[in-house]
């Protein structure tokens, strides 16, 4: 068994133990997220879903993200990650919501040379839970595994503290 196993089982173990239902909303993972859970042990038992949204239009009509201020940041901000762990969250009807907007590239038309990305955890209507992550991954592909990779980790982490 491998890490990413590891921490999945723990992950499963964990939200069945709280009974906490989980739904994601990502657009720079572009879907690994939603893979990754659905790989998790009793994933029927936690995982109700996810969305993938990948442009300014789908986060807005799909999760209420806000067109103004979407556009200012390239909808990639610790805000737009916020707004869509919360709307994912009551969309699939989950005790958690979990979002990951960001960059699994470089933009440099736009000044975004470092990889980054924003994440938001949600559990019942608050959030308590975000972070920026790093990726120092050369490929658009293993960026996003990165950060979904952190994304499940972090999420670990969280759950962890709050049950110590």
């Amino acid at each position: 068994m491998n890490v990413t196993e590891l921490t999945l089982n723990e992950l499963s173990k964990r939200c069945i133990n709280a009974s906490i239902t989980v739904a994601v909303a990502e657009s720079v993972t572009a879907g690994y997220l939603q893979f990754l859970f659905s790989q998790m042990p009793s994933a029927l038992d936690v995982f109700n879903g996810g969305i993938t949204v990948y442009n300014i239009g789908q986060k807005v009509k799909h999760l209420q993200v806000d067109y103004i201020d979407a556009v200012q940041c390239n909808c990639v901000s610790n805000t737009t990650a916020q707004i869509m762990a919360l709307e994912v969250a009551k969309k699939f009807n989950s005790k958690m919501g979990i979002a990951i907007t960001g960059y699994a590239s470089a933009v440099p038309e736009q000044g975004v040379e470092d990889l980054h990305a924003y994440m938001a955890v949600a559990l019942n209507g608050k959030i308590v839970h975000h972070y920026r992550l790093q990726s120092k991954e050369s490929s658009a592909a293993e960026a996003q595994k990165d950060y979904a990779l952190q994304v499940v980790t972090e999420v670990l982490s969280y759950l962890e503290k709050v049950k110590s």
